[in-house]
């Protein structure tokens, strides 16, 4: 069976401080046209819907706060929009890993190869410690890449984080002994945001495809699992976290 793996295009492949950007196959778009406020208002609802008292935030308000001053100091573009969020779980829903990177430019760069752009980042590795790191602009290779969000709206992003520390800790209580990764992407219809989740290739045997979470209406969107067993806990694990398996024919179809 084929592992599971990303399969986003133009995302920036990020190992320690090291940054490698692939020019994007379409060029992206400003955030201001790519957020329906309808679509971020649904956002807003299920998050609400979803909070469940008495259990603490996944990403503290301090570091959200922390990020939010670190964009507004370094950047200087409309909506300081966020480019790369990533999150690790340990299996216990906890977080492993942590990376947000934000474009600093005024303006966006030509999408096209032999560009640089100006970044800021926040970055955390349990492995690593417990703080938060901030890194100020620095310059990397490659153009921008889409705009997924604004750092305004980060809190929300991290109340969604919170529900899929939910479904992480189902996964485990269901006997599914793999730790997910999460990162943002923009919706198919560009009118917000989704999140595509898995486990990495290197967990091994890997059975479980790429999946993708609407917020907005706490779906769940992948291929069917060969394996029936896993089929039927994932099922369960979604049901546990308030979530919903629609299972489609193809990767595209997600």
């Amino acid at each position: 069976m084929r592992n599971y793996h990303f399969s986003m295009i133009g995302t920036c492949l990020v190992s320690c401080a090291v940054f490698a950007y692939e020019v994007p196959r379409i060029a992206p778009k400003p955030l201001k046209e790519t957020q329906d406020p309808a679509q971020v208002r649904a956002h807003e609802e299920a998050a609400q819907q979803s909070t469940r008292s008495g259990s603490p935030p996944v990403v503290s308000p301090e570091w959200i706060k922390q990020i939010q001053e670190l964009a507004a100091k370094n950047s200087h573009r409309d909506r300081m929009p966020v480019e790369h969020c990533e999150f690790i779980f340990k299996r216990d829903g906890s977080l492993a890993h942590l990376e947000i990177v934000i474009p600093t430019n005024a303006t966006r760069t030509p999408n096209e190869a032999g560009q640089s752009h100006n970044v800021c980042s926040a970055k955390f590795d349990a492995k690593k410690g417990s703080k938060l790191k901030l890194s100020d602009e620095t310059k990397v290779e490659g153009p921008d890449l889409e705009e997924l969000f604004g750092i305004d709206q980060l809190p929300l992003v991290c109340q969604e984080v919170s529900a899929l520390s939910r479904f992480q800790q189902a996964f485990t209580a269901n006997g599914l002994k793999y730790t997910l990764e999460a990162r943002v992407l923009l919706a198919p219809d560009q009118k917000s945001w989704t999140w595509e989740l898995g486990p990495s290739e290197e967990q091994m045997p890997n059975v479980i495809y790429g999946i993708y979470y609407y917020p907005a209406t706490s779906e769940l969107r992948t291929i069917p699992i060969e394996k029936t067993k896993v089929k039927q806990k994932v099922e369960a694990a979604a049901k546990a976290a308030g979530f919903h398996v629609t299972w489609v024919k193809s990767m595209e179809d997600r």
